[in-house]
């Protein structure tokens, strides 16, 4: 893991900054300040990327505000909320320069911590993810949980390396950003398309700095929001759940073979009575529902199909101020 920060020589490079934003009118001013500070020390050809994912306060006029002292920033808005992997792919879609930085508005990673990415980048990775220490971390209990399996996840699905730590801070090549602005599905995961456009080779961890949300506040990014995310992983870019719904009806079906057999068994050997309705209604209705459970899985995926077949746009952009 990376911790020395190294200086930045080569200022001829160009950063895009993309940052998806969710009432956060009361940050967004002092997440400028810091964000410039730092890129100002790295190159001079950079870009903020704002991309409001509908937030029902006045954080779209904070926004504004800001492009308006500075044309460099550009702003997005959304007309319905979609969640934060869909405001940053669409950030990564409109990021014109040479290197693409992700990071979340709530300062609890830290801008400064940016020429971290960018020397990593410059050394030749395409991606570069940043990495923090769970001594560190000023997440919920519930929010460290999750995280956790999210690691988990990606590690089985993906491969991942489990000393390989995931976050939102994140650095990409042009290239790669290309490739990510490419998905046109219903339903992104940013870490999965990651592992899934750049080898493990050209992909490097840096440990970065975390401290609690600048407004004091508990985090936008809900319970649910987590889980839906986590399903996104599952769901769309693997086949897990078919495969453990497969094995488990396999392992039914054979307990239920072996039930038969010791039921037959001990009528013809034994004189016992056979019970009647009560132990048939309970395993057919413990059959049924294993049954109903694989059809379940199986609608899910048909129904992700559908949406993605049928969506009208990638991003619901209502507004836009990018010139």
């Amino acid at each position: 893991m990376v911790r020395m920060k190294l200086k930045v020589i080569d200022r001829t490079v160009s950063v895009s900054l993309v940052v998806p934003v969710y009432k956060s009118m009361s940050t967004l001013p002092e997440f400028y300040a810091r964000a410039q500070a730092a890129l100002e020390q790295i190159c001079d050809d950079w870009e903020i990327i704002l991309v409001d994912d509908a937030s029902p306060d006045q954080t779209w006029f904070a926004a504004l505000a800001l492009h308006e002292q500075d044309p460099r920033v550009k702003a997005i808005r959304f007309a319905r909320n979609k969640g934060q992997q869909h405001a940053t792919l669409c950030g990564i879609s409109y990021a014109c320069k040479r290197y693409v930085v992700t990071i979340d508005d709530d300062l609890q990673c830290f801008p400064e911590d940016l020429s971290l990415f960018i020397d990593q980048l410059q050394a030749g990775k395409h991606v570069v993810i940043g990495r923090i220490p769970m001594a560190e971390k000023q997440h919920s209990a519930w929010r460290n949980l999750a995280s956790w399996l999210n690691q988990k996840l990606v590690s089985k699905v993906l491969g991942k390396p489990t000393d390989f730590g995931l976050s939102s801070y994140r650095a990409m090549s042009q290239q790669v950003a290309k490739q990510l602005a490419r998905y046109q599905g219903s339903h992104p995961h940013i870490a999965a398309m990651l592992f899934n456009s750049v080898p493990l080779s050209m992909m490097a961890n840096v440990t970065i700095r975390h401290a609690p949300r600048a407004d004091g506040g508990p985090s936008t990014y809900t319970l649910r929001k987590m889980f839906k995310t986590l399903s996104f992983l599952i769901i769309n870019y693997s086949l897990l759940p078919l495969r453990y719904v497969v094995i488990w009806g396999f392992m039914v079906s054979a307990s239920s073979i072996l039930f038969a057999i010791f039921v037959l068994l001990r009528t013809f050997l034994t004189d016992h009575v056979v019970p009647g309705w009560a132990s048939l209604a309970i395993l057919v209705s413990f059959l049924a529902g294993n049954i109903l459970l694989a059809l379940g899985v199986q609608g899910e995926y048909l129904g992700r199909l559908v949406e993605n077949a049928t969506h009208l746009s990638q991003f619901p952009i209502i507004e836009e101020h990018v010139d």
